[in-house]
């Protein structure tokens, strides 16, 4: 019973997570589109956790600290590719430590689009490679439902 309730509770979290994934695209400013995909990123963490699927809630949790770090590479101003390489390696070496199928890559693809899409300064690019990242987590959450 406790099982069902927190699963349902963690597609609740996913069902949220995807509505303010679609409210970033809106944002004006790097800025905000990092705040809103901070969130997402937190969102989505518990919602893998919550239904079991263990190799995705550490990558969107890697993912949610480097968006807050992103957020801060931006108040600086710095446009470093350290930072976007740094996580596309991480995003690799946390993908094959939590490895549960083949389809964990899938996963893997969208967090590095996201990893470059964030690290971009203008908007605009950041919106369309953000694009990439949506149906990647979605064929990701089709295929791994259980």
């Amino acid at each position: 019973m406790l099982d069902n309730i927190l699963y349902y509770i963690g597609q609740f979290l996913g069902i949220v997570a995807v509505i303010l994934g679609f409210v970033s695209f809106q944002m004006k400013t790097p800025k905000k589109i990092l705040a809103c995909q901070i969130t997402v990123a937190f969102l989505f963490a518990a919602h893998y956790m919550l239904i079991g699927a263990f190799d995705a809630a550490p990558l969107n949790l890697l993912a949610a600290v480097s968006n807050i770090l992103y957020y801060f590479r931006a108040k600086r101003g710095s446009k470093s590719l350290f930072e976007p390489i740094f996580y596309i390696a991480m995003i690799t070496f946390i993908g094959i430590l939590t490895w549960e199928s083949w389809y964990t890559i899938i996963l893997m693809f969208g967090l590095y689009a996201t990893a470059v899409g964030l690290s971009l300064t203008e908007p605009q690019n950041t919106r369309k490679v953000m694009l990439i990242k949506a149906p990647l987590c979605l064929v990701y959450n089709a295929l791994s439902y259980r």
